[in-house]
């Protein structure tokens, strides 16, 4: 009975292990150029995103991809105050997106006893042999990074670039594909103007 109920707990706390793997927290980093003068910025327009043919259908260009990005950045730029116009824009925005392919390895010290067989004579056999031995769970997983960047109007050059990364979930619904871009899009934003 007692090995049974080890057997549960080491399996059921497997389990556990491999959920909190497959959960992410966005990352966001951004990067500016110290000398612009951030200050000056009020009017907008988008520069034409470019289109790369990864063959990969979670990144293509699309139309509705387009959409969805322009209209959360559209809308998180009107809150700060910026006006989209397209004679007389101060900057420019544009976006990229990328997909990297990622393996994920967690070590099990079974020195803890998960396993059948935990106990005394275990622990001797652990002493025996001189070091616990260890079990790894391999998860394959892919990151998706949205990268939003504001280039000067004047001279086109890149001013201020924002990303943000998290997990892909192919399975996702059209409204929670919607959602994840715009909760990349705010996170993102939120770090633009840079603070003085």
């Amino acid at each position: 009975v007692i090995g049974s109920e080890i057997a549960m707990f080491r399996w059921g706390w497997l389990i556990v292990m491999l959920g909190l793997v497959s959960c992410s927290t966005m990352q966001v980093y951004s990067d500016y150029d110290s000398q612009a003068d951030f200050s000056a910025l009020h009017r907008y327009d988008w520069l034409p995103v470019p289109r790369v043919e990864s063959g990969d259908p979670r990144i293509q260009y699309d139309s509705l991809l387009e959409s969805r990005v322009k209209t959360a950045v559209n809308e998180r730029l009107a809150d700060k105050g910026f006006v989209r116009d397209a004679g007389h824009a101060d900057f420019l925005v544009t976006y990229h997106v990328a997909i990297d392919n990622k393996i994920s390895v967690t070590y099990i010290n079974e020195l803890y006893g998960y396993r059948p067989g935990w106990g005394p004579g275990y622990r001797r056999n652990i002493m025996h042999y001189g070091y616990p031995r260890h079990e790894a769970m391999v998860n394959e997983y892919q990151v998706g990074t949205l990268i939003v960047d504001v280039v000067r109007a004047a001279d086109r050059q890149l001013i201020w670039r924002g990303t943000a990364s998290d997990e892909v979930y192919p399975d996702n619904s059209t409204e929670a594909r919607e959602k994840r871009v715009r909760e990349a899009v705010r996170k993102i934003l939120e770090q633009f103007p840079p603070a003085k």
